[in-house]
């Protein structure tokens, strides 16, 4: 067999088709055509060529090599048409690129030229648009046109290159009819609907080489080569790209940018910078050198002359510093632990540094969050302002995920038009569901574990992703990232949230092909999980299970914080394709807000009901935690917090209690309110957290339930008890008054009103035919 990189760039190509390369003015590659000549025959192809931007002058540095053609890439375009295409040529003279010069500029030209001079050639990455101009259309006419297409793209995302391979293979005669009337235009070669399939790496940066390729037959000449190629005696192999591999080809170009237009500067840290960043990219500790190297080092140094700059207070500093942080054990030890079972070297140095910013964000994160609990908005901005530099050193990476991800709308779009399917890799069938919150006590953790495990019961591809120190689920798929530290909300202590290893979940969600990202909280995990959307191009569900700015001007007493809080809420979930609410008056105040009511829709809500049944019901349950018989029991479940309106429940209590009648009031639950609500209720009794049959014979078992809350959004705890046969008092604000039919199945009384939440309960105690 003979192999060749049928798509590789040398510093020979024109401009930069990546917008932040052209943004920087960076070259669209460094990598010398000598140099590329010997990389590609150490990696097992048995020919060379260079295929450069609209250029040979690549190709000719090496044409007198052996096993060398000259070829390039073609930049065309349709008549009267903006949208970008490329075309990759091979096996040309110097003439025949003269005329290809005089002709490219209508793609209908060079077609008929390259089929009249039998030029090997191929549509290059056929699925991906070079300047967002591409659709249907046009690729119906490039199939009517071209033979040849390129199958497996080594730069580009492989979902691309397999797509594009699905499409042309579902082409039928019937088809190539329909196109061909549709545009006017004669297919220009038999059998159109069979398509020939070529391989490049697409390299621009000469890390990744070869990594695809086009084999044949064994050709003994360049000649016979290209016309098994022509006669589609030819096959693409190799794999496609990935954000990690672009992102690596990224800084490479930097760093030779850096090197090419400062060395003057630099002075002798050109090479100590060199050697640091060639380990960097390998992956490897970027401040540990061998002796030979620090003596090579400093050999230089003294031989340019330039000991003393090497020697200046401000570069032994930056290496101290640099070389202290690596040296640190347990920064060993953490490198050890992520680097060991890892070859490759653009993953290598990802998660390096990935772990170096992350700990230096996080610093700078923890100063924002002291500062904003202590009032000090000013210092605040300032702290999460020196977040800026690294996330600019963290640009190739952020670059990348975004560039590379396929858009999968704009993909459904062209597969509808082009076959009237949409195939299996482009269909919504995996998703992630982020939350900061799921072995807590409260309504959020409960509804994402139920639904999850139903999810799983059926066969659906659903993980939860969230990001703790500790994690006590095992029942349900969880992907749980390590947070890079944890820190407790003001006025809300016992509830912690996570700063995630925000571009390590990017790396995951992208690896594992998620269709769908499902987003529970607006915290650190769900804005996580909504810059993953954004990044890589996908689907976003979200759900506002809580009534944040209610929590906060409870909590804090500040309607400036409360505005705060809805401006963001109304920023966050307005990123997202589609918004559930727990009850229609939360839809409707979302939409008196301005939201774009398209885009809100009702979660829908299921229970068990084999659990939650008054069948459950046992009359000396509540003995275990000191109750009399004869009495009433009320019941509140859920979490024991402030915001939960409970100094109403306990004042009706109290006159309750004052007024002989026979009832006695049981909390299930936890909280941050939890000690001083029993401090101030000592009659009462506190069973602490409730699960499974237990919690559900403590339901069934009570009389009344009691929920007095304004700010939840729906409250699972109200269905729960219905279930379980026991009557509930609700107020009329937020979502549970929604699941009441007043006087049938419950009371719905004035919302935080003392008077009439007390005569509520007193009418279920003193008339049991009601209950």
């Amino acid at each position: 067999m003979s192999k060749c990189d049928l798509h590789i760039h040398s510093r020979y190509s024109a401009r930069s088709e990546e917008w932040l390369f052209r943004r920087f003015d960076f070259p669209d590659s460094y990598s010398a055509p000598k140099e590329l000549h010997r990389q590609l025959l150490e990696r097992g192809m048995d020919y060379v060529t260079i295929t450069d931007h609209d250029t040979i002058d690549g190709c000719v540095q090496i044409i007198d090599l052996p096993h060398s053609f000259i070829s390039e890439q073609v930049t065309t375009y349709f008549p009267h048409d903006p949208c970008k295409l490329h075309i990759l040529v091979w096996g040309i003279s110097q003439e025949q690129h003269g005329e290809i010069e005089g002709v490219r500029d209508n793609i209908l030209e060079l077609q008929h030229y390259l089929q009249t001079a039998q030029i090997a050639h191929a549509v290059a990455h056929p699925l991906y648009s070079v300047n967002g101009q591409l659709d249907a259309s046009h690729l119906e006419r490039l199939i009517l046109l071209f033979k040849h297409f390129e199958g497996i793209n080594g730069l580009r995302d492989a979902l691309l290159s397999d797509l594009a391979q699905t499409l042309f293979k579902q082409l039928t005669p019937d088809k190539i009819d329909v196109f061909a009337n549709r545009h006017n235009l004669a297919p220009t070669h038999a059998e159109p609907w069979k398509k020939i399939f070529v391989g490049g790496s697409d390299d621009h940066g000469g890390q990744f080489a070869a990594s695809a390729y086009t084999e044949t037959p064994a050709a003994e000449s360049v000649t016979k080569f290209l016309e098994y190629i022509r006669n589609g005696n030819c096959s693409a192999r190799g794999y496609g790209g990935t954000p990690l591999a672009l992102s690596h080809g990224f800084y490479n170009t930097v760093v030779r940018f850096i090197e090419d237009h400062f060395q003057e500067k630099l002075g002798p840290g050109a090479a100590l910078l060199e050697k640091m960043f060639s380990r960097f990219m390998e992956g490897r500790d970027p401040t540990e050198f061998t002796l030979a190297e620090k003596a090579s080092l400093a050999g230089q140094a003294v031989l340019s002359g330039k000991i003393f700059e090497l020697l200046k207070p401000a570069n032994v500093s930056l290496w101290k510093e640099l070389s202290g942080y690596f040296a640190r054990p347990e920064v060993k030890a953490k490198l050890a632990e992520q680097l060991d079972a890892v070859s490759e070297p653009e993953r290598r140095t990802f998660l390096m540094a990935n772990m170096v910013a992350e700990r230096l964000v996080f610093r700078f994160f923890q100063k924002f969050v002291q500062q904003i609990s202590s009032g000090n908005m000013v210092e605040s901005m300032q702290a999460v302002s020196a977040i800026a530099p690294i996330l600019v050193i963290l640009t190739p990476y952020i670059y990348g995920f975004h560039s590379q991800a396929p858009s999968r709308k704009w993909l459904r779009g062209i597969f509808k038009e082009l076959t009237g399917e949409i195939p299996v890799a482009l269909k919504n069938c995996k998703r992630a569901w982020f939350t900061d919150t799921l072995d807590d006590v409260n309504g959020v953790a409960t509804t994402i574990r139920k639904m999850t495990a139903a999810g799983a019961a059926v066969g659906r591809e659903l993980v939860v992703v969230v990001s703790r120190g500790e994690l006590n689920i095992n029942n349900i798929p969880i992907k749980n990232f390590k947070p890079i530290g944890e820190f407790e909300l003001p006025e809300y202590e016992l509830q912690k949230l996570s700063f995630p290893p925000i571009l390590r979940i990017l790396d995951y969600i992208q690896r594992e092909k998620f269709t769908e990202i499902i987003i529970s909280t607006p915290g650190p995990v769900g804005l996580t999980g909504l810059l993953a959307a954004k990044m890589l191009n996908l689907q976003t569900s979200g759900i506002y299970h809580t009534d944040f700015p209610q929590y906060i001007r409870i909590l804090t007493e500040d309607s400036f914080l409360e505005s705060v809080a809805w401006r963001y809420m109304h920023w966050f979930y307005g990123q997202l394709d589609v918004v559930f609410v727990n009850s229609d008056e939360y839809r409707q105040s979302w939409v008196k807000r301005g939201f774009d009511p398209a885009k809100l829709k009702i979660f829908p809500r299921g229970l068990d009901t084999e659990l939650f049944t008054p069948a459950r019901r046992e009359q000396a349950f509540w003995e275990k935690f000191g109750a009399s018989n004869g009495q009433v029991r009320l019941l509140y479940v859920g979490r024991i917090s402030r915001e939960k309106d409970l100094d109403v429940l306990a004042d009706a209590y109290r006159r309750l209690r004052a007024e002989d009648l026979p009832v006695q009031l049981f909390v299930v639950g936890h909280g941050p309110y939890a000690e001083a609500f029993a401090e101030s209720l000592p009659e009462a009794f506190f069973t602490g957290y409730l699960t499974g049959k237990e919690l559900a014979t403590a339901y069934a078992s009570a009389d009344i339930f009691v929920f007095p809350s304004t700010t939840d959004t729906f409250g699972n705890v109200i269905i729960e008890a219905q279930a379980s046969g026991v009557p509930v008092v609700v107020s009329d604000s937020g979502g549970p008054k929604e699941l009441v039919e007043d006087k049938a199945n419950g009371l719905i009384t004035k919302s935080r009103d003392v008077d009439d939440f007390t005569r509520a309960v007193r009418t279920l105690v003193t008339d049991p035919a009601l209950r």
